[in-house]
């Protein structure tokens, strides 16, 4: 309590108002006073950074002091594990659940989208008088209510997609609009996130900022300065891009504390820094065995520090293995929050092990991707059909299933059960259009389904329809539309009977004029026939590599198709090419639905 609480015991009367004034205006300016208001919450989750890429794991190249100094000031938890991919991990942390319960299946053509009836972290804090806001790469749905928008955030700057084609000088999206930016992206989401501190500190608001990084993702850019430091170490240019992204977010990270810091409310913010899982590429990972989309350890065990100043001991490490399914229950109970879930949580509080406490139970933590099988309990990983000791083997290079078949049954029946529990229904998503509070809906190219279905040809001889850049990720577009047989079909729900106008964003050669285009939604259709050419034009190349499974930067024409008259309900719209003059149709890359009020 304040110092000054003592006096008031003594006064009476008027001197006793006088003194109660006095009171609470000396605890506003207490330094101790932050400890009574709710706390702040920093997330930070980098994208695809490995356990050992921080210096304070040992990593040989990069330096990362910022990040280090959080570990030392805070508590590690040296066996923490997320999913094999950035979406089904990012569901996990919001919701306290196995991705497998909300509906997160993928990261792209809608299989990365988070079940509307999942609860987020986002609308528990907002509904304690939170203000909620996200920078960075979502990757949990595109469209409103799927939108952060729709899932408890006041603010948000970033992008929904699995990944930015750009990192400088870029456009992504700032509350539904479209946000020119300038400078480095990495750079640009920590200024848009230490103003939101600013503005909520100003109005002495708790906040909940939430940092999801697309770095060290590919594609590989990364300012010159970081850049030129690594090679000039004899790195070679992927590695050189990757430890210059890692050492930019070190500097961000430190930008981010410094505003703490410099408004008096370090003390009372609990700051998270995490992964979201293993690398791309194989580079030192603390002799952890395998990689980004694979459950071996080097692909979900991920740095993990949890930083609350006065309030958590420094120098704590966690050895208990933990998960991203923790973090909600963990920060709830932190903060004294009591909240009932309509969805059974799967996470659990390690609150207990923060304080010192060895009262956390024993568990199992599992994992399925690809249907591939991972069970964690104890010091031992059953991994498909092999186990595994991590305390005598944590590198993974001896299979001791001969020698505890018990153990691997018990484990294995205990994944069949769970997995039995958890595992998804396989639904159409579809892309909802018409609501109120977003009226416009882009159908993105890479959610078509293509028809005849996409078939991967290296050799880029096709059945008459694929994407550009062959894999089909975000930001791809469809193209080699060369038959009028070949067609396009988005899933729909359209959530209110109204007009809907038609647009269209594409690119065509000048050879290829004379394209005719139809639109079909239930038994309405609309033709184009007269668009212009417009031909792609050229954007600054930032990359280190060239890539070879993400599309470029492109830019595009619009052109309105018409108008259709929609009921509500499930539809099914379809774009086809009835005449293909030249060599190809239009290159696609997105459909445009705004409903007309």
């Amino acid at each position: 309590m304040c110092q000054y609480l003592s006096l008031l015991k003594a006064a009476s009367g008027l001197v006793s108002f006088i003194l109660i004034i006095l009171f609470f205006s000396a605890c506003k300016n207490d330094p101790n006073y932050a400890e009574k208001k709710q706390p702040n919450i920093v997330l930070i989750v980098t994208d695809d950074q490995a356990y050992g890429d921080l210096s304070f794991t040992n990593n040989p190249i990069v330096k990362t002091p910022a990040i280090d100094l959080l570990a030392k000031e805070g508590a590690f938890a040296e066996n923490f594990y997320v999913s094999p991919v950035c979406a089904p991990t990012r569901a996990s942390i919001l919701t306290g659940r196995y991705h497998q319960r909300t509906g997160v299946t993928g990261v792209t053509r809608g299989r990365e989208n988070m079940n509307l009836d999942e609860t987020t972290l986002a609308d528990i804090l907002k509904s304690q008088g939170y203000t909620t806001g996200i920078f960075g790469k979502w990757h949990n749905g595109a469209h409103y209510p799927y939108h952060p928008l729709g899932r408890g955030f006041d603010k948000f700057t970033g992008f929904t997609s699995g990944h930015w084609t750009n990192y400088f000088n870029t456009t992504i999206e700032k509350n539904g609009k479209e946000f020119k930016t300038v400078g480095y992206l990495t750079d640009v989401l920590t200024n848009e996130a230490t103003d939101f501190i600013s503005e909520n500190n100003k109005e002495e608001q708790p906040f909940f900022c939430y940092i999801p990084y697309q770095t060290p993702h590919t594609p590989l850019q990364v300012p010159d300065k970081y850049f030129d430091k690594y090679k000039a170490k004899g790195i070679d240019d992927f590695n050189a891009s990757i430890y210059g992204m890692i050492e930019n977010i070190d500097d961000n990270v430190e930008k981010v504390i410094r505003k703490l810091d410099e408004f008096g409310i370090r003390e009372n913010t609990i700051i998270i820094f995490m992964s979201d899982n293993g690398p791309l590429n194989f580079r030192y990972n603390a002799g952890l065995k395998g990689k980004k989309g694979g459950i071996d350890e080097g692909g979900v065990k991920v740095p993990f520090i949890i930083n609350w100043k006065g309030k958590i001991y420094a120098n704590t490490t966690i050895s208990k293995p933990l998960a991203h399914i923790d973090i909600l229950p963990t920060l709830l109970d932190l903060m004294d929050i009591e909240h009932s879930f309509e969805n059974n949580i799967d996470g659990v509080s390690f609150n207990a092990l923060l304080k010192g406490e060895n009262n956390f139970p024993d568990r199992k933590l599992f994992t399925e991707w690809n249907s591939k099988k991972r069970v964690r309990s104890n010091d031992f990983l059953l991994i498909n059909e092999a186990l595994f000791n991590l305390k005598s083997d944590p590198s993974q290079s001896i299979n001791i299933r001969e020698q505890f078949p018990t153990i691997f049954d018990s484990l294995n029946n205990a994944y069949n059960k769970w997995y039995t529990s958890v595992k998804p229904t396989e639904i159409t998503k579809r892309i909802p259009i018409g609501y109120n509070d977003y009226p416009n809906t882009t159908l993105p190219a890479h959610e078509a389904n293509l028809h005849p279905s996409f078939e991967f040809r290296k050799d880029r001889k096709h059945t008459g329809i694929a994407y550009h850049s062959l894999y089909g990720w975000a930001h791809d577009w469809i193209d080699f539309w060369t038959k009028p047989t070949a067609y396009a079909t988005w899933d729909i729900d359209v959530v209110e009977t109204g007009d809907y106008e038609i647009k269209l964003k594409y690119a065509l050669n000048k050879e290829n004029v004379g394209v005719e285009l139809l639109v079909e939604i239930d038994n309405q259709r609309l033709s184009i026939s007269d668009l212009e050419p417009f031909e792609h034009g050229s954007f600054k190349n930032y990359d280190r590599i060239k890539r070879d499974q993400e599309a470029p930067e492109a830019d595009w024409n619009m052109v309105s198709v018409g108008k259709f008259h929609l009921s509500k309900g499930d539809k099914t719209l379809k774009i086809k090419s009835a005449k293909i003059p030249g060599k190809k149709s239009i290159e696609l890359k997105d459909i445009i639905i705004s409903r007309l009020k």
